[in-house]
Protein backbone atom coordinates (compact mmCIF):
# COMPACT_ATOMS: atom_id res chain seq x y z
CA UNK A 1 0.00 0.00 0.00
CA UNK A 2 2.85 2.44 1.07
CA UNK A 3 4.95 1.25 -2.22
CA UNK A 4 1.64 2.10 -4.36
CA UNK A 5 0.77 5.32 -2.34
CA UNK A 6 4.51 6.73 -2.83
CA UNK A 7 4.02 5.40 -7.38
CA UNK A 8 1.05 7.63 -6.99
CA UNK A 9 2.47 10.95 -6.04
CA UNK A 10 3.01 13.71 -8.54
CA UNK A 11 6.42 14.19 -8.89
CA UNK A 12 7.51 17.85 -7.93
CA UNK A 13 9.91 19.58 -10.20
CA UNK A 14 13.87 20.19 -8.94
CA UNK A 15 13.88 23.94 -8.17
CA UNK A 16 16.97 25.19 -10.17
CA UNK A 17 19.56 27.59 -8.14
CA UNK A 18 21.41 30.71 -9.19
CA UNK A 19 24.26 28.99 -9.91
CA UNK A 20 22.75 26.36 -12.17
CA UNK A 21 21.28 28.92 -14.18
CA UNK A 22 23.81 30.77 -15.05
CA UNK A 23 25.77 27.64 -16.30
CA UNK A 24 22.76 26.70 -18.01
CA UNK A 25 22.99 30.54 -19.73
CA UNK A 26 26.51 30.35 -20.30
CA UNK A 27 26.02 26.75 -21.86
CA UNK A 28 23.31 28.09 -24.06
CA UNK A 29 25.77 30.95 -25.40
CA UNK A 30 28.19 28.28 -26.10
CA UNK A 31 26.14 25.79 -27.90
CA UNK A 32 24.60 28.96 -30.02
CA UNK A 33 27.73 30.14 -31.14
CA UNK A 34 29.06 27.26 -31.97
CA UNK A 35 25.64 26.19 -33.95
CA UNK A 36 25.86 29.52 -35.30
CA UNK A 37 28.93 29.15 -36.63
CA UNK A 38 28.75 25.45 -38.10
CA UNK A 39 25.40 26.67 -39.73
CA UNK A 40 27.04 30.01 -40.88
CA UNK A 41 29.93 28.68 -42.82
CA UNK A 42 27.34 25.68 -44.21
CA UNK A 43 25.40 28.90 -45.70
CA UNK A 44 28.22 30.77 -46.92
CA UNK A 45 29.92 27.39 -48.26
CA UNK A 46 26.58 26.69 -50.29
CA UNK A 47 26.41 30.51 -51.53
CA UNK A 48 29.90 30.60 -52.99
CA UNK A 49 29.04 28.43 -55.27
CA UNK A 50 25.50 29.88 -56.03
CA UNK A 51 23.93 33.11 -54.85
CA UNK A 52 27.05 34.90 -54.40
CA UNK A 53 29.15 32.51 -57.17
CA UNK A 54 31.32 35.67 -58.78
CA UNK A 55 31.77 37.11 -54.94
CA UNK A 56 33.43 33.36 -53.57
CA UNK A 57 35.39 34.58 -49.93
CA UNK A 58 34.82 37.96 -50.51
CA UNK A 59 31.69 37.99 -49.46
CA UNK A 60 32.13 36.53 -45.84
CA UNK A 61 34.93 39.34 -45.78
CA UNK A 62 32.11 42.25 -46.87
CA UNK A 63 29.43 40.79 -44.23
CA UNK A 64 32.10 41.16 -41.80
CA UNK A 65 32.77 45.13 -42.80
CA UNK A 66 28.99 45.83 -43.01
CA UNK A 67 28.87 44.58 -39.47
CA UNK A 68 31.95 46.71 -38.45
CA UNK A 69 30.45 49.80 -40.04
CA UNK A 70 27.19 49.11 -38.23
CA UNK A 71 28.91 49.36 -34.90
CA UNK A 72 31.00 52.69 -36.00
CA UNK A 73 27.47 54.43 -36.24
CA UNK A 74 27.35 53.58 -32.20
CA UNK A 75 30.97 54.31 -31.00
CA UNK A 76 29.73 54.24 -27.61
CA UNK A 77 27.75 52.27 -25.21
CA UNK A 78 26.84 52.29 -21.11
CA UNK A 79 29.02 49.03 -20.83
CA UNK A 80 32.12 49.14 -23.17
CA UNK A 81 33.33 52.91 -23.77
CA UNK A 82 35.03 52.01 -27.33
CA UNK A 83 33.05 49.84 -29.03
CA UNK A 84 35.02 49.91 -32.39
CA UNK A 85 38.15 49.59 -30.60
CA UNK A 86 36.65 46.19 -29.08
CA UNK A 87 35.29 45.35 -32.10
CA UNK A 88 38.32 45.46 -34.12
CA UNK A 89 40.30 43.50 -30.93
CA UNK A 90 37.71 40.79 -31.19
CA UNK A 91 38.36 40.02 -34.69
CA UNK A 92 42.25 40.15 -34.33
CA UNK A 93 41.52 37.53 -31.73
CA UNK A 94 39.58 35.38 -33.20
CA UNK A 95 41.87 35.53 -36.32
CA UNK A 96 45.01 34.78 -34.39
CA UNK A 97 44.78 31.30 -34.23
CA UNK A 98 43.68 30.75 -37.70
CA UNK A 99 47.16 32.75 -38.26
CA UNK A 100 49.39 30.69 -35.43
CA UNK A 101 47.88 27.19 -37.32
CA UNK A 102 49.30 28.23 -40.58
CA UNK A 103 45.62 27.83 -42.01
CA UNK A 104 46.33 31.78 -43.95
CA UNK A 105 49.39 30.38 -45.50
CA UNK A 106 47.82 27.04 -46.11
CA UNK A 107 44.97 28.84 -48.23
CA UNK A 108 47.33 31.48 -49.16
CA UNK A 109 49.74 28.60 -51.04
CA UNK A 110 46.73 26.40 -52.46
CA UNK A 111 45.72 29.47 -54.82
CA UNK A 112 48.59 30.29 -55.84
CA UNK A 113 49.33 29.86 -59.42
CA UNK A 114 52.66 28.00 -59.30
CA UNK A 115 52.57 24.73 -61.84
CA UNK A 116 53.56 21.13 -61.32
CA UNK A 117 54.93 20.97 -64.85
CA UNK A 118 58.84 21.19 -63.82
CA UNK A 119 58.56 18.38 -61.17
CA UNK A 120 57.32 16.36 -63.81
CA UNK A 121 60.26 16.57 -66.49
CA UNK A 122 61.89 13.38 -67.12
CA UNK A 123 59.36 11.08 -66.49
CA UNK A 124 57.54 8.73 -68.89
CA UNK A 125 54.44 10.30 -70.63
CA UNK A 126 52.33 7.84 -69.04
CA UNK A 127 53.85 8.78 -65.60
CA UNK A 128 53.69 12.26 -66.32
CA UNK A 129 49.71 11.82 -66.91
CA UNK A 130 49.19 9.66 -64.20
CA UNK A 131 51.12 11.87 -61.70
CA UNK A 132 49.18 15.07 -63.26
CA UNK A 133 46.10 13.81 -62.36
CA UNK A 134 47.21 12.64 -58.52
CA UNK A 135 48.65 16.74 -58.30
CA UNK A 136 45.69 18.18 -59.49
CA UNK A 137 43.26 16.39 -57.44
CA UNK A 138 45.30 16.98 -54.20
CA UNK A 139 45.82 20.68 -55.66
CA UNK A 140 41.62 20.95 -55.26
CA UNK A 141 41.30 18.85 -52.33
CA UNK A 142 43.70 21.28 -50.70
CA UNK A 143 41.81 24.77 -52.32
CA UNK A 144 38.68 23.34 -50.92
CA UNK A 145 39.17 22.80 -47.43
CA UNK A 146 41.35 25.45 -47.56
CA UNK A 147 38.50 27.58 -48.41
CA UNK A 148 36.20 25.96 -46.21
CA UNK A 149 38.59 26.65 -43.49
CA UNK A 150 39.25 30.50 -43.79
CA UNK A 151 35.35 30.67 -44.56
CA UNK A 152 34.71 30.02 -41.07
CA UNK A 153 36.87 32.24 -39.40
CA UNK A 154 35.38 35.00 -41.05
CA UNK A 155 31.81 33.14 -39.85
CA UNK A 156 33.22 33.07 -36.47
CA UNK A 157 34.12 36.50 -36.41
CA UNK A 158 31.10 37.97 -38.02
CA UNK A 159 29.26 35.90 -34.86
CA UNK A 160 31.18 37.13 -32.60
CA UNK A 161 30.86 40.35 -33.59
CA UNK A 162 26.89 39.97 -33.76
CA UNK A 163 27.37 38.93 -30.00
CA UNK A 164 29.27 42.29 -29.06
CA UNK A 165 26.26 44.01 -30.78
CA UNK A 166 23.93 42.40 -28.05
CA UNK A 167 26.71 42.77 -25.18
CA UNK A 168 26.41 46.47 -26.21
CA UNK A 169 22.74 45.96 -26.28
CA UNK A 170 22.31 44.29 -22.59
CA UNK A 171 21.02 48.05 -21.80
CA UNK A 172 18.23 48.48 -23.80
CA UNK A 173 16.82 44.67 -23.06
CA UNK A 174 17.12 45.24 -19.32
CA UNK A 175 15.19 48.64 -19.55
CA UNK A 176 12.84 46.57 -21.81
CA UNK A 177 12.52 43.97 -19.26
CA UNK A 178 11.71 46.34 -16.18
CA UNK A 179 9.13 48.18 -18.32
CA UNK A 180 7.33 44.78 -19.23
CA UNK A 181 7.32 43.89 -15.87
CA UNK A 182 6.24 47.05 -14.18
CA UNK A 183 3.16 47.07 -16.90
CA UNK A 184 2.39 43.35 -15.91
CA UNK A 185 2.26 44.49 -12.06
CA UNK A 186 -0.18 47.17 -12.87
CA UNK A 187 -2.33 45.19 -14.93
CA UNK A 188 -2.57 42.12 -13.12
CA UNK A 189 -3.25 44.19 -9.75
CA UNK A 190 -6.11 45.97 -12.25
CA UNK A 191 -7.35 42.90 -12.79
CA UNK A 192 -7.07 41.13 -8.86
CA UNK A 193 -8.96 44.04 -7.46
CA UNK A 194 -11.68 44.53 -10.44
CA UNK A 195 -12.06 40.40 -9.88
CA UNK A 196 -10.75 39.76 -13.39
CA UNK A 197 -10.85 35.95 -14.51
CA UNK A 198 -7.76 33.43 -14.52
CA UNK A 199 -6.39 32.23 -17.53
CA UNK A 200 -2.97 29.83 -17.33
CA UNK A 201 -3.48 29.39 -20.80
CA UNK A 202 -2.37 32.94 -22.26
CA UNK A 203 0.25 32.99 -19.05
CA UNK A 204 1.76 29.52 -20.53
CA UNK A 205 1.85 30.55 -24.07
CA UNK A 206 3.23 34.31 -23.28
CA UNK A 207 5.80 32.50 -20.88
CA UNK A 208 7.03 30.57 -23.97
CA UNK A 209 7.09 33.21 -26.28
CA UNK A 210 9.61 34.94 -24.11
CA UNK A 211 12.33 32.27 -24.45
CA UNK A 212 11.43 32.44 -27.80
CA UNK A 213 12.09 36.24 -28.12
CA UNK A 214 15.16 36.25 -25.96
CA UNK A 215 17.07 32.84 -27.55
CA UNK A 216 15.21 31.73 -31.20
CA UNK A 217 15.16 35.16 -32.62
CA UNK A 218 18.97 36.34 -31.62
CA UNK A 219 19.80 32.83 -32.95
CA UNK A 220 18.30 33.88 -36.34
CA UNK A 221 20.25 37.17 -36.28
CA UNK A 222 23.32 35.25 -35.74
CA UNK A 223 23.31 33.03 -38.73
CA UNK A 224 21.64 35.23 -40.92
CA UNK A 225 23.89 35.14 -43.97
CA UNK A 226 22.90 37.75 -46.17
CA UNK A 227 23.69 40.70 -44.26
CA UNK A 228 22.15 44.41 -44.76
CA UNK A 229 19.92 43.91 -41.37
CA UNK A 230 20.85 47.30 -39.26
CA UNK A 231 21.41 45.75 -35.79
CA UNK A 232 19.18 49.05 -34.20
CA UNK A 233 16.13 47.70 -35.98
CA UNK A 234 17.22 44.36 -34.45
CA UNK A 235 17.64 45.63 -30.57
CA UNK A 236 14.43 47.82 -31.45
CA UNK A 237 12.11 44.64 -32.60
CA UNK A 238 13.08 42.16 -29.87
CA UNK A 239 12.96 44.37 -26.95
CA UNK A 240 9.73 45.57 -27.74
CA UNK A 241 8.85 41.99 -28.28
CA UNK A 242 10.33 41.07 -24.69
CA UNK A 243 8.54 43.81 -23.16
CA UNK A 244 5.21 42.64 -24.94
CA UNK A 245 5.46 39.19 -24.02
CA UNK A 246 6.48 40.47 -20.03
CA UNK A 247 3.90 41.96 -20.05
CA UNK A 248 1.30 39.99 -20.69
CA UNK A 249 3.49 37.21 -18.87
CA UNK A 250 3.35 39.08 -15.50
CA UNK A 251 -0.29 40.57 -15.94
CA UNK A 252 -1.54 37.07 -16.78
CA UNK A 253 -0.06 35.65 -13.53
CA UNK A 254 -1.91 34.02 -10.73
CA UNK A 255 -4.16 36.51 -8.58
CA UNK A 256 -3.13 35.13 -5.47
CA UNK A 257 0.67 33.49 -4.55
Amino acid sequence: MAMAAAQSRPIQPQSRGPISIVLEIAMGLVFMSLFSIFVGTIIEIAGSYTFWKAEGLGHAQRIVQQDLHYIEQAPRSILVRDTVSFSKRLIERVRFPYERLGILRWYQSSHSTTGVGDLLQGQSSGTRQVRAGVDRASATASRMFAHIAVTSMYVAQDVFLRLAIAVFALPAFALACLVGVVDGMVKRDLRRWQGGRESSFVYHHAKRYTKWALTAGFGFYLTWPFGGINPTWMVLIFTVLVAFTLSVTVASFKKYV
